[in-house]
């Protein structure tokens, strides 16, 4: 049976790059997968709170998740690593890194996602990270985000290049220049006008290469969902990714200050935890996961985020 076509689409500059790095994600990550399932009901309640005591601060539920995670990696930092594996000898190293540089994909307003390298969280408190983000947000409808990424795609042919595969980085050459998917280049006068924009102030490679670890919130594209994400690419170098899904009402159980138990409707939030099994075992994840336990035990702990 033959079907018509509506339409074609041929790969866009962030198509290109997204393809490139997943395609490398599963055809060289030996991925493992956990669903935990985070009841978030104290811990929203206390963040309420603390809105309605300080409205002004403008910190987001996705800037809350995200301090959370970054105080479970602190809990676990063989997470917050990179790998080097040569599969010809068997042989590899990992790299646990101090700063937690956190790579989120970012919708853009034209509906194209790009992954955005926010850096240095491991000390940031939730008022410095929710500037951050607000920060980043103006950067970017500051310039031509085009601009860096098409370096990016550079970038990635010559690190084809020093690893020796001459015609992978040939091809991408190709593919970048040629054909009905190649890339647009950007006038002289596009790239003089985004060079004069101060680096502070606009979005550069160093804010889209990729961080030391990937969140990557779902729940924020369509707060009604009520699945979750089951499987989530890590992007080498990187060794794990945390998948965040919506805030969901599902029955659970409740205890009171005497330890009795009761049924009652929860808030929870499913996260997938996917970690590279080159370089980590399910017993270096537990620490992550206890550390999130806590948390959610914890709602005081909002008080010395802020």
């Amino acid at each position: 049976m033959n079907h018509s076509i509506n339409e074609t689409r041929h790969f866009t500059l962030h198509k290109k790059i997204v393809g490139y790095k997943t395609y490398e994600s599963w055809t060289s990550v030996p991925h493992v997968t956990f669903i935990y399932e985070a009841d978030v009901t104290d811990l929203l309640a206390a963040f309420y709170r603390l809105k309605e005591h300080e409205p002004n601060t403008g910190i987001t539920i996705n800037t809350l998740l995200l301090k959370i995670c970054v105080e479970a990696i602190k809990s676990a930092p063989e997470v917050n690593a990179h790998i080097k594996y040569n599969p010809k000898y068997v042989t590899g190293e990992i790299e646990v890194k101090g700063n937690i540089d956190i790579s989120m994909p970012w919708l853009l307003e034209n509906g194209n996602m790009v992954t955005i390298n926010l850096r240095n969280f491991e000390s940031k408190t939730l008022i410095e990270m929710q500037e951050y983000i607000n920060k980043t947000a103006l950067k970017i409808k500051n310039c031509d985000i085009q601009i860096p990424m098409f370096q990016i795609s550079v970038n990635n042919m010559l690190g084809e290049l020093k690893k020796g595969h001459l015609l992978k980085a040939v091809r991408v050459l190709l593919g970048a220049s040629f054909g009905k998917s190649q890339t647009t280049k950007h006038s002289k006068k596009e790239i003089e006008a985004y060079n004069k924009i101060p680096a502070e102030d606009k979005i550069t490679v160093q804010d889209l290469v990729p961080g030391s670890i990937t969140i990557s919130n779902i729940g924020s594209l369509y707060k009604d969902q009520k699945g979750f994400m089951g499987l989530l690419e890590i992007i080498p170098p990187q060794v794990f990714a945390v998948g965040i899904g919506s805030i969901q009402e599902k029955a659970g159980v409740i205890r009171n200050e005497d330890g009795e138990k009761s049924i009652g409707i929860r808030k929870v939030i499913p996260m997938c935890l996917a970690f590279d099994h080159r370089a980590l075992n399910f017993n270096e994840i537990v620490p992550f996961i206890q550390k999130l336990d806590y948390i959610l035990e914890h709602d005081e702990l909002l008080k010395e985020w802020h």
